[in-house]
């Protein structure tokens, strides 16, 4: 009994003001046309309590319903902005308190798997300058060692023309 009167839920709480609205209604209009007063001044009254409840009842509805879903909206384009320093502070214990729990849980989450991503890439970048750094070093190498293997090489094929043009056999053999 105890949980079918709580007011747990953003739909309990407007099922509940829709009947305790209805039921003043019902009870204003027939202590209205009860009261010693002329019909025209028992409308009149009528009509002020009228009044009264559609703004109580814009009060509340705008208390439960208008203010966490506009806090709600100003945290998701917060997250969406990839802003993540306010989390979303409504406490209630209707579907707005969850959504407002689920919201900060993701906002954390999403926090973590940047803050990865951005370690990620940090490594990634110095694994790429690394590699470059490395295979600088192979060009120069290469270079080097062909630099250093054409000389003796130029020099072998020199000496090799310069027989091959010799007249004298012993100096060739020799």
């Amino acid at each position: 009994m105890k949980e079918a009167l709580s007011l747990r839920t953003v739909r309990k709480k407007i099922v509940m003001l829709s009947k305790l609205a209805g039921m003043a209604l019902i009870f204003s209009h027939i202590l209205s046309t009860r009261l010693p007063v002329s019909e025209d001044s028992s409308f009149l009254i009528w009509l002020g309590f009228l009044l009264l409840l559609v703004w109580g009842i814009d009060f509340f509805m705008s208390r439960f319903i208008t203010k966490p879903i506009s806090e709600l909206n100003a945290s998701a384009k917060r997250m969406a902005g990839l802003d993540f320093s306010a989390p979303c502070n409504i406490t209630s214990t209707d579907e707005f308190g969850e959504l407002s729990a689920s919201l900060n849980t993701m906002a954390e989450n999403l926090q973590q798997a940047l803050s990865r991503l951005e370690d990620a890439n940090t490594q990634l970048e110095q694994d790429v300058e690394r590699e470059r750094l490395l295979l600088a070093e192979r060009k120069e190498l290469v270079d080097s060692l062909s630099h250093e293997m054409k000389t003796p090489s130029g020099i072998i094929r020199a000496y090799a023309e310069g027989l091959q043009d010799e007249p004298d056999r012993a100096k060739k053999q020799k």
